[in-house]
């Protein structure tokens, strides 16, 4: 091996001797003219810029992004294909490798973003009755009515359902209501229906509405309004066939009834909270001495099978049931020989008996001490039947829009809403078998 010597500059007078080896100048000499010899045209340099761009997106850290911009380009195309461009077959040229990184990247972009419409798909999906009918326990908890039981509710509406013009309120830059054709509904008329039944069974804001069937708050209270409405005027043409005749209560009277076979209604009366109102006479007018609070009060009337048969309007919270009773026009409809079953706070014997009609209440105690034995057993057997009219009040006040403090703004209209859910209850199945 031949060895060469190399003189060297030193910061002493002295000079430095260093041996190479001719192979080591050979080795060096060939790196020199690979680099000379390396040439890159323009579409190379692109995509090497492109692979260089992509290294970068992936740094998490400023310093790793510092790293790889100090890469060069010959760097980038000395470099070999990563493991995730690589087959055990086939060698890929580096403008194969760039290729296929690109079609990689751009793929997991549009994966990327076609799950995020999926999901942005699925959480603005709207609450509809198709997600819960096949479940009447969901049926009933929302609407308080199986999915067969709305249905029959539908099918009585009738084909009006799908023609209805919505009731809505001028909007505040509005002077008079727009004649201009609105924008297209975003709600089936079974699912206007729907909302409208899961407001008054549960009570919900008008805002938690709008989140869950994705429509506007104040499309929500114009729907509600609207079918409420709708609902009424449906159910009022009913009003008086729903108050059964004495054949036909005869028909269906339960067993327990055959004591009292002219029994034709059970008569009691329910009290909804309502605001105070600041006029202190009609806070005095409003204030229920029984509730102590402001209240209003309505006559509830059942047949002896438990269908609901007579809903008197609303009336102020100090009324006694002796005027309600007067007032709410019931005595109307009765006829001679009729008997109406009420409870002792009902003194309305005397208006009955100008009808010819009688009165089903409890004895009176008086000035006694004691009721008699058969007194006794007469109570219990009246409280036993008269429950029913109780346990349909109850199913009522069950839809939670009646359990909230009336608005005095919507005491004029609230003689609609306990109608209506008066109707509702008809739906259910019968209270007494």
């Amino acid at each position: 091996m031949v060895k060469r010597r190399i003189d060297l500059p030193s910061t002493n007078t002295a000079q430095s001797i260093i041996h190479v080896d001719d192979e080591e100048c050979t080795k060096s000499n060939e790196n020199k003219q690979a680099d000379s010899a390396c040439s890159i045209d323009t579409s190379q340099l692109d995509m090497a810029h492109v692979l260089l761009s992509l290294n970068q997106e992936a740094c998490d850290t400023t310093q790793a992004s510092q790293h790889y911009r100090k890469r060069s380009y010959s760097e980038a195309f000395e470099a070999t294909c990563d493991k995730e461009t690589q087959t055990s077959s086939v060698n890929l040229t580096l403008k194969e490798s760039l290729s296929l990184k690109l079609e990689n990247y751009e793929l997991k972009k549009q994966l990327r973003n076609t799950k995020k419409e999926v999901k942005g798909d699925e959480e603005s999906k709207p609450f509809s009755i198709d997600e819960i009918k096949d479940d009447d326990e969901k049926m009933v908890f929302y609407t308080g009515l199986t999915y067969q039981q709305f249905m029959c509710l539908w099918r009585f509406l009738g084909p009006a359902t799908r023609n209805l013009s919505r009731i809505s309120n001028p909007r505040k830059h509005e002077v008079t209501p727009s004649k201009a054709k609105g924008p297209k509904r975003k709600l089936s008329p079974m699912n206007e229906l729907f909302l409208t039944l899961v407001r008054t069974r549960l009570g919900l804001l008008n805002q938690d509405l709008a989140y869950r069937f994705n429509i506007a708050v104040s499309t929500v209270n114009d729907i509600v309004t609207t079918w409420t409405q709708f609902m009424y005027l449906q159910f009022n043409r009913l009003r008086d066939a729903m108050f059964a005749s004495r054949k036909k209560i005869k028909k269906h009277l339960p067993k327990s009834f055959r004591k009292y076979k002219n029994v034709r209604v059970i008569l009691d009366a329910t009290e909804f909270f309502t605001q105070a109102p600041r006029n202190y006479e009609q806070q005095g007018n409003l204030y229920s001495s029984y509730k102590n609070h402001c209240t209003c009060k309505v006559l509830i009337g059942i047949t002896p099978s438990g269908a609901i048969s007579f809903v008197s309007d609303v009336y102020e919270g100090s009324i006694s049931d002796k005027d309600i009773f007067k007032k709410s026009g019931i005595l109307n409809k009765l006829n001679e020989g009729d008997l109406v079953m009420v409870d002792r706070g009902f003194n309305i014997r005397e208006l009955l008996l100008k009808k010819g009609a009688d009165i089903v209440i409890p004895p009176f105690l008086g000035d006694r001490s004691n009721l008699t034995p058969n007194e006794e057993a007469q109570t219990r057997v009246i409280a036993k039947l008269r429950i029913h009219v109780e346990r349909v009040i109850e199913r009522m006040k069950k839809f939670k829009i009646l359990k909230k403090i009336v608005p005095l703004n919507t005491m004029p209209t609230f003689s609609q809403t306990v109608f209506v859910v008066a109707c509702l209850v008809n739906f259910q199945k019968p209270i007494v078998k």
